[in-house]
Protein backbone atom coordinates (compact mmCIF):
# COMPACT_ATOMS: atom_id res chain seq x y z
CA UNK A 1 0.00 0.00 0.00
CA UNK A 2 1.51 3.40 -0.97
CA UNK A 3 1.72 6.09 1.71
CA UNK A 4 -1.01 8.14 -0.16
CA UNK A 5 -3.79 5.76 1.34
CA UNK A 6 -2.26 6.75 5.04
CA UNK A 7 -1.68 10.26 4.32
CA UNK A 8 -4.86 10.56 3.63
CA UNK A 9 -6.03 9.76 7.07
CA UNK A 10 -3.67 12.28 8.74
CA UNK A 11 -4.44 15.50 10.54
CA UNK A 12 -3.37 18.13 12.97
CA UNK A 13 -0.11 17.99 14.94
CA UNK A 14 1.60 14.99 14.84
CA UNK A 15 1.62 12.78 18.20
CA UNK A 16 4.67 11.32 18.19
CA UNK A 17 8.42 11.57 17.43
CA UNK A 18 10.89 9.91 15.64
CA UNK A 19 14.50 8.13 16.91
CA UNK A 20 16.32 8.06 13.86
CA UNK A 21 19.13 5.41 13.40
CA UNK A 22 21.81 5.97 11.21
CA UNK A 23 24.43 3.17 11.20
CA UNK A 24 28.33 4.27 10.12
CA UNK A 25 31.66 2.96 9.06
CA UNK A 26 33.81 5.02 7.53
CA UNK A 27 32.13 7.78 6.77
CA UNK A 28 33.27 11.20 8.03
CA UNK A 29 33.10 12.89 4.72
CA UNK A 30 29.08 12.51 4.82
CA UNK A 31 27.96 12.33 8.45
CA UNK A 32 28.34 16.26 8.96
CA UNK A 33 26.16 17.15 5.67
CA UNK A 34 23.64 14.30 6.60
CA UNK A 35 22.98 15.37 10.73
CA UNK A 36 22.73 18.76 8.44
CA UNK A 37 19.96 17.77 6.23
CA UNK A 38 17.94 15.69 9.13
CA UNK A 39 18.05 18.74 11.95
CA UNK A 40 16.95 21.28 8.68
CA UNK A 41 14.09 18.51 7.60
CA UNK A 42 13.52 18.41 11.47
CA UNK A 43 13.10 22.17 11.48
CA UNK A 44 11.26 22.95 8.81
CA UNK A 45 8.65 20.29 9.37
CA UNK A 46 8.17 20.96 13.08
CA UNK A 47 8.94 17.26 13.39
CA UNK A 48 9.87 15.92 16.81
CA UNK A 49 13.30 13.72 16.65
CA UNK A 50 16.70 12.59 17.78
CA UNK A 51 19.52 11.11 15.71
CA UNK A 52 21.15 8.09 17.12
CA UNK A 53 25.04 7.57 14.80
CA UNK A 54 25.74 4.19 16.02
CA UNK A 55 28.84 3.74 14.44
CA UNK A 56 31.10 0.41 14.26
CA UNK A 57 34.56 2.07 15.85
CA UNK A 58 35.63 3.45 12.22
CA UNK A 59 38.86 3.80 11.59
CA UNK A 60 38.39 7.52 10.62
CA UNK A 61 37.00 8.42 13.58
CA UNK A 62 33.76 9.27 11.77
CA UNK A 63 32.53 8.67 15.36
CA UNK A 64 34.09 11.79 16.42
CA UNK A 65 32.37 14.67 14.32
CA UNK A 66 28.92 14.45 15.34
CA UNK A 67 30.01 15.56 18.81
CA UNK A 68 32.79 18.13 17.66
CA UNK A 69 29.68 19.61 15.22
CA UNK A 70 26.72 19.01 16.74
CA UNK A 71 27.92 18.53 21.06
CA UNK A 72 25.33 21.29 21.89
CA UNK A 73 22.40 19.70 20.00
CA UNK A 74 21.07 17.02 22.59
CA UNK A 75 18.82 15.77 19.68
CA UNK A 76 22.38 14.27 18.12
CA UNK A 77 23.53 11.15 20.60
CA UNK A 78 26.48 8.95 19.47
CA UNK A 79 27.08 5.39 20.30
CA UNK A 80 30.40 3.68 19.92
CA UNK A 81 30.56 0.03 19.25
CA UNK A 82 33.77 -1.65 20.18
CA UNK A 83 32.60 -5.18 19.60
CA UNK A 84 33.63 -7.64 17.53
CA UNK A 85 30.33 -8.36 15.65
CA UNK A 86 30.46 -5.87 13.27
CA UNK A 87 27.91 -4.80 10.52
CA UNK A 88 25.20 -2.79 9.67
CA UNK A 89 22.13 -4.83 10.44
CA UNK A 90 23.36 -4.99 14.07
CA UNK A 91 24.18 -2.10 14.63
CA UNK A 92 20.84 -0.55 13.64
CA UNK A 93 19.23 -3.18 16.30
CA UNK A 94 21.77 -1.47 18.72
CA UNK A 95 20.16 1.61 17.42
CA UNK A 96 16.95 0.33 18.62
CA UNK A 97 17.95 -0.62 21.69
CA UNK A 98 18.91 2.91 22.60
CA UNK A 99 15.88 4.90 20.91
CA UNK A 100 13.71 7.17 23.27
CA UNK A 101 10.85 7.62 20.61
CA UNK A 102 7.36 5.54 19.78
CA UNK A 103 8.79 5.86 16.31
CA UNK A 104 11.96 4.43 14.81
CA UNK A 105 13.56 5.43 11.09
CA UNK A 106 16.52 3.94 9.65
CA UNK A 107 18.75 5.52 7.39
CA UNK A 108 22.20 5.13 5.99
CA UNK A 109 25.05 7.10 6.34
CA UNK A 110 26.64 7.92 2.88
CA UNK A 111 23.74 10.38 1.86
CA UNK A 112 22.30 7.91 -0.63
CA UNK A 113 18.75 8.32 1.57
CA UNK A 114 17.47 11.55 1.27
CA UNK A 115 16.61 12.81 4.80
CA UNK A 116 13.96 15.07 3.45
CA UNK A 117 11.66 12.05 3.19
CA UNK A 118 11.88 11.35 6.97
CA UNK A 119 8.71 13.31 7.41
CA UNK A 120 6.45 11.17 4.82
CA UNK A 121 7.54 8.19 6.81
CA UNK A 122 6.59 9.42 10.25
CA UNK A 123 3.42 10.83 8.80
CA UNK A 124 2.34 7.54 6.79
CA UNK A 125 3.20 5.82 10.73
CA UNK A 126 0.83 8.54 12.09
CA UNK A 127 -1.87 7.86 9.80
CA UNK A 128 -1.98 3.95 11.08
CA UNK A 129 0.77 2.54 9.11
CA UNK A 130 2.80 0.02 11.23
CA UNK A 131 5.51 -0.05 8.97
CA UNK A 132 6.73 2.92 6.29
CA UNK A 133 9.55 1.72 3.56
CA UNK A 134 11.02 4.03 1.30
CA UNK A 135 10.95 2.34 -1.90
CA UNK A 136 13.27 2.73 -4.91
CA UNK A 137 9.85 0.97 -7.30
CA UNK A 138 6.71 2.98 -6.61
CA UNK A 139 5.60 5.59 -8.98
CA UNK A 140 7.97 9.09 -7.72
CA UNK A 141 10.79 6.73 -6.92
CA UNK A 142 13.90 5.72 -8.58
CA UNK A 143 17.65 4.66 -8.87
CA UNK A 144 20.13 6.89 -10.45
CA UNK A 145 23.11 5.99 -12.26
CA UNK A 146 23.13 2.05 -11.69
CA UNK A 147 24.35 0.27 -14.24
CA UNK A 148 22.26 -2.92 -15.65
CA UNK A 149 24.10 -5.55 -13.91
CA UNK A 150 23.39 -3.71 -10.22
CA UNK A 151 19.84 -3.43 -11.57
CA UNK A 152 19.40 -7.26 -12.86
CA UNK A 153 21.23 -8.41 -8.99
CA UNK A 154 18.99 -6.03 -7.10
CA UNK A 155 15.58 -7.52 -9.56
CA UNK A 156 16.98 -11.30 -8.86
CA UNK A 157 16.89 -10.38 -5.13
CA UNK A 158 13.53 -9.29 -4.78
CA UNK A 159 12.12 -12.03 -6.80
CA UNK A 160 13.92 -14.45 -4.63
CA UNK A 161 12.97 -12.40 -1.46
CA UNK A 162 9.45 -13.03 -2.56
CA UNK A 163 9.71 -16.10 -2.90
CA UNK A 164 11.54 -17.18 0.66
CA UNK A 165 9.31 -14.71 2.50
CA UNK A 166 5.68 -14.71 1.23
CA UNK A 167 4.83 -11.56 3.25
CA UNK A 168 6.90 -9.71 1.57
CA UNK A 169 5.02 -10.21 -2.03
CA UNK A 170 2.82 -7.13 -1.99
CA UNK A 171 5.89 -5.00 -0.78
CA UNK A 172 7.66 -3.25 -4.22
CA UNK A 173 11.10 -2.83 -2.09
CA UNK A 174 11.57 -5.09 0.39
CA UNK A 175 15.47 -4.68 0.33
CA UNK A 176 15.44 -0.68 0.76
CA UNK A 177 17.77 0.33 4.10
CA UNK A 178 15.48 3.42 4.36
CA UNK A 179 12.23 2.86 6.43
CA UNK A 180 10.28 3.74 9.43
CA UNK A 181 8.95 1.19 12.01
CA UNK A 182 6.52 1.83 15.12
CA UNK A 183 8.55 0.88 18.41
CA UNK A 184 5.30 -1.84 19.00
CA UNK A 185 6.38 -3.73 16.03
CA UNK A 186 9.96 -4.72 17.16
CA UNK A 187 9.24 -4.71 20.67
CA UNK A 188 10.36 -8.19 22.28
CA UNK A 189 11.68 -9.26 19.43
CA UNK A 190 14.90 -11.61 18.79
CA UNK A 191 16.32 -9.78 16.21
CA UNK A 192 19.49 -11.43 14.57
CA UNK A 193 20.31 -9.84 11.49
CA UNK A 194 22.85 -10.53 9.45
CA UNK A 195 24.14 -8.67 6.36
CA UNK A 196 22.95 -5.05 5.88
CA UNK A 197 19.11 -6.21 5.02
CA UNK A 198 17.94 -5.40 9.07
CA UNK A 199 14.47 -4.93 7.01
CA UNK A 200 13.78 -8.48 6.19
CA UNK A 201 14.59 -9.59 9.94
CA UNK A 202 11.44 -6.99 10.70
CA UNK A 203 9.34 -8.18 8.40
CA UNK A 204 10.02 -11.61 9.00
CA UNK A 205 10.17 -11.63 12.86
CA UNK A 206 7.84 -8.31 13.77
CA UNK A 207 4.56 -7.75 14.84
CA UNK A 208 2.31 -5.94 12.34
CA UNK A 209 -0.68 -6.15 10.25
CA UNK A 210 -0.01 -6.57 6.71
CA UNK A 211 -2.31 -4.20 5.44
CA UNK A 212 -0.52 -1.58 7.51
CA UNK A 213 2.47 -1.50 5.63
CA UNK A 214 3.09 1.71 3.51
CA UNK A 215 5.45 3.01 0.66
CA UNK A 216 6.91 6.37 0.07
CA UNK A 217 9.21 7.16 -3.10
CA UNK A 218 12.30 8.47 -2.98
CA UNK A 219 15.34 8.77 -5.51
CA UNK A 220 18.45 6.59 -4.47
CA UNK A 221 21.37 9.19 -4.85
CA UNK A 222 24.62 8.15 -6.18
CA UNK A 223 27.69 8.44 -3.22
CA UNK A 224 29.01 11.37 -3.46
CA UNK A 225 31.79 10.48 -0.95
CA UNK A 226 33.81 7.94 0.33
CA UNK A 227 33.71 3.96 -0.44
CA UNK A 228 30.98 1.54 -0.77
CA UNK A 229 30.79 -1.22 1.46
CA UNK A 230 28.90 -3.52 -0.34
CA UNK A 231 31.35 -6.86 -1.09
CA UNK A 232 30.63 -10.47 -2.74
CA UNK A 233 30.67 -11.17 1.27
CA UNK A 234 27.43 -9.05 1.48
CA UNK A 235 25.75 -11.06 -1.30
CA UNK A 236 26.39 -14.08 0.51
CA UNK A 237 25.26 -12.72 3.77
CA UNK A 238 22.09 -11.69 2.44
CA UNK A 239 21.42 -15.37 0.80
CA UNK A 240 22.04 -17.17 4.19
CA UNK A 241 19.63 -14.84 6.17
CA UNK A 242 17.14 -15.07 3.80
CA UNK A 243 17.28 -19.11 3.81
CA UNK A 244 17.17 -18.61 7.59
CA UNK A 245 14.11 -15.74 7.82
CA UNK A 246 12.65 -18.61 5.70
CA UNK A 247 12.30 -21.28 8.32
CA UNK A 248 10.93 -18.24 10.45
CA UNK A 249 8.54 -17.05 8.08
CA UNK A 250 7.12 -21.12 7.67
CA UNK A 251 6.84 -21.36 11.51
CA UNK A 252 9.83 -24.43 11.50
CA UNK A 253 12.49 -22.52 13.42
CA UNK A 254 11.49 -23.98 16.76
CA UNK A 255 12.24 -27.51 15.41
CA UNK A 256 14.83 -26.82 12.86
CA UNK A 257 17.76 -24.46 13.58
CA UNK A 258 17.76 -21.79 11.06
CA UNK A 259 21.32 -20.89 11.21
CA UNK A 260 22.54 -24.26 11.01
CA UNK A 261 20.35 -25.66 8.32
CA UNK A 262 21.51 -23.23 6.00
CA UNK A 263 25.28 -24.28 6.91
CA UNK A 264 23.90 -27.61 6.06
CA UNK A 265 22.92 -26.50 2.88
CA UNK A 266 26.40 -24.57 1.80
CA UNK A 267 27.67 -27.77 3.24
CA UNK A 268 26.14 -29.74 0.78
CA UNK A 269 27.22 -27.53 -2.40
CA UNK A 270 30.29 -27.31 -1.55
CA UNK A 271 30.78 -31.79 -1.36
CA UNK A 272 28.54 -31.75 -4.75
CA UNK A 273 31.54 -29.54 -6.17
CA UNK A 274 34.05 -31.56 -3.85
CA UNK A 275 32.38 -34.79 -5.80
CA UNK A 276 33.30 -33.25 -9.19
CA UNK A 277 36.69 -32.46 -8.42
CA UNK A 278 36.99 -35.70 -7.29
CA UNK A 279 35.82 -37.22 -10.39
CA UNK A 280 37.68 -34.64 -12.73
CA UNK A 281 41.08 -35.88 -10.93
CA UNK A 282 40.18 -39.44 -10.87
CA UNK A 283 39.34 -39.27 -14.69
CA UNK A 284 42.72 -37.37 -15.15
CA UNK A 285 45.03 -40.32 -13.60
CA UNK A 286 43.67 -43.08 -14.69
CA UNK A 287 42.69 -41.95 -18.43
CA UNK A 288 45.73 -39.83 -19.32
CA UNK A 289 48.63 -40.84 -15.98
CA UNK A 290 47.58 -44.63 -16.50
CA UNK A 291 47.74 -44.69 -12.89
CA UNK A 292 46.17 -47.71 -10.94
CA UNK A 293 42.93 -47.30 -9.47
CA UNK A 294 43.38 -47.08 -6.08
CA UNK A 295 46.07 -44.75 -6.38
CA UNK A 296 43.98 -42.43 -8.65
CA UNK A 297 41.17 -42.77 -6.16
CA UNK A 298 43.81 -42.24 -3.14
CA UNK A 299 44.94 -38.98 -5.08
CA UNK A 300 40.86 -38.01 -6.09
CA UNK A 301 40.16 -38.42 -2.77
CA UNK A 302 42.95 -35.74 -0.77
CA UNK A 303 42.34 -33.22 -3.91
CA UNK A 304 39.04 -33.29 -3.05
CA UNK A 305 39.15 -33.16 0.84
CA UNK A 306 41.70 -30.24 0.30
CA UNK A 307 39.05 -28.82 -2.17
CA UNK A 308 36.44 -29.07 0.20
CA UNK A 309 38.13 -27.32 3.25
CA UNK A 310 39.35 -24.58 1.00
CA UNK A 311 35.39 -23.82 0.05
CA UNK A 312 34.14 -24.45 4.16
CA UNK A 313 36.58 -22.54 5.39
CA UNK A 314 36.19 -19.40 3.34
CA UNK A 315 32.36 -19.88 2.37
CA UNK A 316 30.98 -22.24 4.76
CA UNK A 317 31.99 -20.52 7.86
CA UNK A 318 34.11 -17.38 6.28
CA UNK A 319 36.89 -18.13 8.04
CA UNK A 320 36.60 -18.91 11.71
CA UNK A 321 38.17 -17.84 14.65
CA UNK A 322 41.08 -20.71 15.92
CA UNK A 323 44.01 -22.50 14.18
CA UNK A 324 43.98 -22.71 10.69
CA UNK A 325 46.28 -25.86 11.28
CA UNK A 326 44.28 -27.36 13.64
CA UNK A 327 40.96 -26.68 12.08
CA UNK A 328 42.84 -28.31 8.02
CA UNK A 329 43.75 -31.03 10.37
CA UNK A 330 41.16 -31.74 11.73
CA UNK A 331 38.74 -31.34 8.34
CA UNK A 332 41.22 -34.23 7.37
CA UNK A 333 40.13 -36.41 10.48
CA UNK A 334 36.64 -35.99 9.95
CA UNK A 335 36.27 -36.64 6.68
CA UNK A 336 38.10 -39.71 6.97
CA UNK A 337 35.99 -40.89 9.58
CA UNK A 338 33.08 -39.81 7.03
CA UNK A 339 34.81 -42.31 4.09
CA UNK A 340 34.69 -44.41 6.52
CA UNK A 341 30.92 -44.96 7.16
CA UNK A 342 30.49 -44.54 3.54
CA UNK A 343 32.16 -47.48 2.68
CA UNK A 344 30.71 -49.60 5.78
CA UNK A 345 26.56 -48.34 4.82
CA UNK A 346 27.29 -49.06 1.59
CA UNK A 347 28.65 -52.66 2.28
CA UNK A 348 25.70 -52.89 4.66
CA UNK A 349 23.09 -52.40 2.46
CA UNK A 350 24.52 -54.45 -0.39
CA UNK A 351 24.65 -57.39 1.49
CA UNK A 352 20.79 -56.82 2.00
CA UNK A 353 20.49 -56.48 -2.08
CA UNK A 354 20.02 -52.97 -1.85
CA UNK A 355 19.99 -52.28 -5.65
CA UNK A 356 23.68 -50.72 -6.07
CA UNK A 357 22.85 -47.32 -7.46
CA UNK A 358 20.62 -46.51 -4.34
CA UNK A 359 22.81 -48.29 -2.05
CA UNK A 360 25.61 -46.04 -2.96
CA UNK A 361 23.04 -43.30 -2.53
CA UNK A 362 22.21 -43.67 1.18
CA UNK A 363 26.00 -44.48 1.71
CA UNK A 364 26.62 -40.75 0.55
CA UNK A 365 23.60 -39.25 2.79
CA UNK A 366 25.67 -41.12 6.01
CA UNK A 367 29.13 -40.47 4.81
CA UNK A 368 28.01 -36.61 4.46
CA UNK A 369 25.95 -36.34 7.15
CA UNK A 370 29.18 -37.75 9.36
CA UNK A 371 31.39 -34.78 7.40
CA UNK A 372 28.90 -32.18 8.56
CA UNK A 373 28.48 -33.07 12.35
CA UNK A 374 31.84 -33.60 12.84
CA UNK A 375 33.17 -29.98 10.48
CA UNK A 376 30.17 -28.27 12.41
CA UNK A 377 30.51 -29.01 16.25
CA UNK A 378 34.09 -30.00 16.33
CA UNK A 379 36.65 -28.82 13.32
CA UNK A 380 34.94 -24.95 12.79
CA UNK A 381 33.18 -24.96 16.37
CA UNK A 382 30.40 -22.64 14.62
CA UNK A 383 28.33 -20.87 17.74
CA UNK A 384 24.68 -22.35 18.37
CA UNK A 385 22.04 -20.11 16.99
CA UNK A 386 20.22 -20.43 20.60
CA UNK A 387 23.03 -18.54 21.89
CA UNK A 388 21.75 -14.96 22.31
CA UNK A 389 23.04 -11.59 21.11
CA UNK A 390 25.72 -10.26 23.92
CA UNK A 391 23.93 -7.16 25.83
CA UNK A 392 24.65 -4.23 24.10
CA UNK A 393 25.37 -2.58 27.38
CA UNK A 394 29.13 -4.58 26.87
CA UNK A 395 29.65 -3.67 23.51
CA UNK A 396 28.62 -0.12 22.77
CA UNK A 397 29.43 3.21 24.52
CA UNK A 398 27.48 6.42 24.17
CA UNK A 399 29.89 8.96 23.29
CA UNK A 400 28.95 12.13 25.46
Amino acid sequence: MTANSFRQRTHGRRQHGVSVVVPTYNERDNISHLLGRCLKTASDSQLALEILVVDDDSEDYTWLYPTRLFGNDRRVRVIRRQTADRGLAQSVVDGFDNAHHDYIAVIDGDCQHPPEKLTELVDALEAGADISIGSRHVRGGHIENWPLWRKLVSKGATMCTAVALPETRGISDPLSGFFAVRQDVIRDLELDPQGYKILLEVLAKGNYDADRVAEVPYVFSERERGDSKLTAREYQNFLEHLGQLSLVSRGVSDRIDPKRAVRCAEFGLVGATGSLVNMLVFAVCTAVLSAHFLVAGTVAFMTAVHWNFALNYILTYDRPAGSTVRQYLGFHSVSLAGFLVYTATLAAFVVVNTPALLANLFAILAGAGINFLGSDTRVFRSPSDTEQRPNNSHTAEVVE
